[in-house]
């Protein structure tokens, strides 16, 4: 899986230490998908880790991560 982040999104990672392989777990596994008022997806899982993320991916670029975040 090939996905870029954006500096937000990379940012969000560091701050809450999230790394790339549980972005990856995330959207590979998600428990919930959804799509926020922009029409961005949102992929929700609670990770093998018990961590639960959510990975927001723009609409227009299913590889390009807007942001990353706890839930």
């Amino acid at each position: 899986m090939n996905v870029q982040y954006s500096k937000h999104a990379k940012d969000q990672m560091q701050d809450r230490s999230i790394n790339d392989s549980e972005v990856k777990e995330c959207l590979a596994s998600w428990d919930i998908r959804c799509t926020d008022k922009k029409g961005n997806t949102i992929y929700k899982a609670r990770l093998r880790s018990g961590k639960g993320i959510k990975v927001v991916i723009a609409k227009d670029d299913s590889n390009f991560i807007i942001t990353v975040a706890d839930y």
